[in-house]
């Protein structure tokens, strides 16, 4: 195979590589951010139950 052949199908088959890895960082901002909604909607259910109940919150 000569070499130029060779650099095409090298290029060609990097060029079907254009996934980006998710790094670390994003990963953890990612849940942290998910389990911070669900902290906050969870705090939401507790006091709207409660004040359907009539309890004086604030």
């Amino acid at each position: 195979m000569s070499e130029s052949r060779r650099n095409r199908r090298k290029a060609k088959k990097n060029k079907r590589q254009s996934k980006n890895d998710v790094s670390r960082k994003d990963k953890i901002i990612g849940i942290l951010a998910i389990i911070a909604i669900f902290i906050i909607a969870a705090i939401a259910a507790y006091y709207y139950s409660l004040s359907k109940a009539g309890v004086n919150l604030f």
